[in-house]
Parts: structure tokens; C-alpha cells; sequence
């Protein structure tokens, strides 16, 4: 059996090629440089951010409040998905989309989330806080939500109004209080008011308001005026207080008063 027989390199011969042959690079294994030690990471300001797409407009935030305020995003966002580095919400590209949601309503949530101006989000018009109010009951965030419940509590909210965002919103103590102001107040529901908050609702708050008045004979007499200030507002509504009650349990201990 043949071999083939070794022949060694042929050493440099002339001063040029010596030269050469010093700056060829080494052929040998490459040998990594170490490298410096990584801290530990700050679990609670070390931030990873997520993007999303609402309507026609782009947003970059960080992930932290989506992923531990809210429990529908806690669910959809700690997925083993949602750790992909191509999932959704990773780039411009490939971002979260939120479909059927106003992104002026979403803005307005946003500065609450992470303010950038304490001082001017508390003085946010009504409009904002009920934006506010809409997507942190959609999402719960119930943080926000309180805080939204508690801001709306100071501004000019009529008692129509507050009888309608409290069915939308599942604010239960608003139910009562708009019911309360509207049976009590010096003049009946009128017809448009009746209109929005259901013909049902205006025959009764009628009733307990001629309940009233009949239980109020005895300072009739005397020539006072018919008297609303004590319409068994509770008695009339008992169902749906308590329906109320329950589906604002939902969201937790409402804000304190």
C-alpha cells in the first residue's frame, strides 16, 4: 500500500518573505477575549417596552403597567408567544394591534398611565376622564379605574349623565346617587331625559316621586309645597341596585370617598 510521503513547508528564503510570512495571521483556535461581568437585572426598573397600533397611529410604552395592572393584558402578554422576540408587538413592523379602540381614547389613558405631567393630569377635562374610565373598565385596570371614578366625582356630571355612565361603566354607587338626584330634584323627568334613560325608568322614578308626595299630606296642610326629599328611591330600584352592585364587585373595592 502506498503513501503519500510527507513533504514540510519550504522555510521562507529571502528577508522579504520572512517578513511576510511574520504578519499572516495564525491559523491556530481563536481564543475569546472575556467578558466584562453583567449586573443583575433591577426587576422592577429594568423595562422592556411594547408597541401598539391603534387606528392609524403607532405607540411605544413601556409593557410593565399592561402587563401588571390590567388582568386581560397579564394574561395575553406573559404568553410564552408574547417573549418572542418576533411576537406581537416587538417593532413598528409587527405591533399589537388594538382593534375598535379610539386612539384619542387610548391617548388619554396613556398620559395617565405614565404621566408626564402630574399636575396636568389631574386637571384633565371630563371628556378624559371618561375616556379614561372606558378603557381601564374595558381592560381593567383597576387603578385607573378608581381614579378616574373619583376625578369624574368632581366634576359637573348631571344626574342623567351620571345615571348612563354608570349602567355603561358598572359604577354602581353612581346608579344610586342619579336616581336619588333625579327623583328628589324640584321637577319631574322631562321627555327627553326620559328617552335616554328608558321609558321604564322615568314611570318609576315618577311613582316614587308621587309616593312621596302623598306621604308628605300632613305638611300640605299647612300650605307647604309637595315635598320629593324622602322618595323611597331604594325600595323602587331594589333589583337593580343589586344587579348593579354585583357587576361592579367585579372590579374590587371602588375608590374611597
Amino acid at each position: 500500500m502506498s503513501t503519500t510521503p510527507f513533504i514540510p513547508p519550504m522555510p521562507p528564503s529571502s528577508p522579504e518573505e520572512r517578513e511576510i510570512e511574520w504578519l499572516r495571521p495564525c491559523e491556530g483556535p481563536s481564543v475569546s477575549r472575556p467578558q466584562p461581568p453583567v449586573g443583575p437585572r433591577e426587576p422592577s426598573y429594568y423595562l422592556n417596552s411594547i408597541i401598539f397600533k391603534v387606528e392609524d397611529q403607532i405607540f411605544k410604552v413601556p409593557r410593565y403597567h399592561f402587563e401588571r395592572s390590567s388582568e386581560i393584558f397579564a394574561t395575553t402578554l406573559t404568553l410564552p408567544a408574547a417573549s418572542n422576540a418576533h411576537a406581537e408587538g416587538s417593532s413598528d413592523d409587527n405591533p399589537f394591534v388594538l382593534e375598535g379602540i379610539d386612539k384619542v381614547d387610548f391617548q388619554r389613558l396613556l398620559k395617565v398611565l405614565y404621566p408626564l405631567d402630574i399636575p396636568q393630569i389631574l386637571s384633565m377635562p371630563k371628556d378624559d376622564w371618561i375616556s379614561v374610565l372606558k378603557l381601564s373598565t374595558l381592560w381593567y385596570f383597576i387603578d385607573a379605574r378608581n381614579l378616574a371614578i373619583k376625578q369624574l366625582d368632581n366634576h359637573n356630571v348631571d344626574c342623567i349623565e351620571r345615571i348612563l355612565l354608570a349602567r355603561q361603566y358598572e359604577v354602581s354607587t353612581w346608579l344610586r346617587r342619579g336616581y336619588t338626584e333625579l327623583a328628589r330634584r324640584d321637577f319631574g323627568v322631562i321627555l327627553d331625559e326620559a328617552e335616554r334613560i328608558g321609558w321604564k325608568t322615568a314611570v318609576q322614578i315618577y311613582q316614587t316621586r308621587e309616593a312621596a308626595v302623598k306621604n308628605s299630606n300632613y305638611n300640605n296642610r299647612y300650605g307647604g309645597g309637595p315635598s320629593y326629599q324622602n322618595t323611597d328611591v331604594e325600595s323602587t330600584f331594589r333589583e337593580e341596585f343589586r344587579l348593579a352592585d354585583r357587576a361592579s364587585a367585579a372590579y374590587g373595592r371602588g375608590p374611597s370617598v
